[in-house]
């Protein structure tokens, strides 16, 4: 793993989707004390630091990259995310929607980042940011735990596909994370974040700062002989019994 103090990515220009808060915040800013330019693609945020991203449409994804001042050296993508509901309860329109925003997003703005760096002749090393959900079973969010478990499987077609063009891809699985997004479920959900941390045997609900390393790894040069792969960064919820 980096070294958190260094200069890692020194002169690399990196790109955040889902940057303006939790662990997209938290990658955003270890990018950018290690030397990093980065820039924010959020749909939320300080419209000074963060510049306007919708990843569930084409058109935004497009405007967004294409008004970049290069093609980026490194993509990390945490834009996700899903509102509760029963599976019996999920409509079209809630189901299109997180799948647009955890899948179609990722494929999105990979292909775009892609494109620019290969036009440019660039390296790219792309992260994603999946869920420890993709496993299933996922009470209430099988809709984001099917479009998670699709974002991997992109992962590893992309990595195979565009190997040849100096574009990597992998991608990290955290386990449950204490973000704002969370939280605000946990609390209002009695006696959820006491059993999320029961079944975790590291003992206890991770935080930004416990994937960022594995990110930057898979995002700087210490990787380089390493693509399509799934980095579980779970508190080992994925050994659970």
């Amino acid at each position: 793993m980096p070294d958190i103090s260094s200069r890692t990515f020194e002169n690399k220009f990196a790109v955040v989707t889902g940057g303006a808060s939790g662990i997209g915040a938290a990658v955003a800013q270890r990018l950018s004390e290690q030397g990093a330019s980065v820039v924010i693609g959020d749909i939320q945020g300080d419209a000074r630091t963060v510049r306007t991203l919708d990843v569930r449409e084409r058109a935004s994804a497009v405007a967004f990259f294409d008004s970049l001042e290069r093609a980026p050296d490194i993509l990390i993508t945490c834009a996700g995310g899903a509102s509760r509901q029963a599976a019996l309860d999920v409509d079209e329109t809630l189901f299109e929607d997180t799948l647009q925003l955890n899948l179609g997003g990722f494929w999105r703005c990979a292909q775009e980042a892609a494109k620019h760096a290969i036009a440019e002749k660039r390296s790219l090393s792309i992260v994603h940011v999946a869920s420890s959900l993709h496993r299933g079973p996922a009470p209430e969010l099988s809709h984001f735990a099917a479009a998670k478990a699709g974002s991997i499987t992109m992962v590893r077609c992309l990595a195979q596909e565009l190997a040849s063009q100096n574009v990597r891809v992998n991608a990290v699985i955290p386990g449950p994370i204490e973000t704002p997004a969370t939280t605000a479920v946990w609390d209002t959900t009695p006696g959820l974040r006491d059993t999320l941390k029961s079944k975790l045997p590291l003992g206890r609900i991770g935080t930004p700062g416990d994937i960022v390393p594995a990110i930057l790894w898979l995002a700087s040069i210490e990787s380089a002989w390493t693509t399509g792969s799934v980095l579980s960064v779970d508190g080992g919820l994925d050994v659970a019994p």
